[in-house]
């Protein structure tokens, strides 16, 4: 007896949806391929400034790969990093202070603590990738893109790209 109501209707999947990239986009971790596509500029980047001849951009290499990794550390997803990450935050503040004095950019020397602060943010940041879905390395990129332009900051779009999707 259907008690006054319509009989239930089938609801067939839209058309079109394939179900198993979504799955793949959404709910599977990060591959080793696109950790490799992520890490290697934060590779060089680092490496750069520990020889003392770091642009700008390495800088913002860096810079980014710190505000992504405190981005998830908010999201709780994995947690317990905050401490490092904002050493790491006070090191590039430092770096770029020194770099930026005379209004322009120019290498400066980056000390043996800021190199160490930092290394220990970016393999962390690895860490990071390694236990995150790719849903979630989106959702903390949001959350980073988004709290850097309400403080005013530029956000730099990188060329990488994560199974399909962006990342900054």
């Amino acid at each position: 007896m259907s008690h006054g109501r319509p009989p239930r209707r089938i609801r067939w999947p839209a058309q079109g949806i394939d179900v198993m990239s979504t799955v793949r986009n959404r709910v599977a971790l990060v591959t080793p391929a696109d950790q490799a596509s992520v890490t290697a500029p934060l590779d060089a980047a680092l490496k750069a400034m520990r020889e003392g001849n770091g642009g700008e951009w390495h800088w913002a290499h860096l810079r980014s790969a710190v505000n992504c990794a405190m981005a998830v550390e908010k999201q709780g997803v994995v947690k317990g990093l905050r401490d490092h990450l904002h050493s790491a935050e006070l090191a590039l503040q430092a770096i770029s202070q020194r770099a930026m004095a005379n209004g322009c950019w120019q290498a400066t020397e980056v000390f043996d603590a800021e190199i160490e602060a930092i290394d220990t943010a970016i393999d962390l940041h690895k860490f990071q990738l390694k236990n995150l879905s790719t849903g979630e390395v989106i959702k903390a990129l949001d959350y980073a893109q988004a709290e850097i332009r309400s403080t005013g900051g530029k956000v730099l779009m990188a060329d990488t790209t994560l199974q399909g999707e962006r990342y900054a």
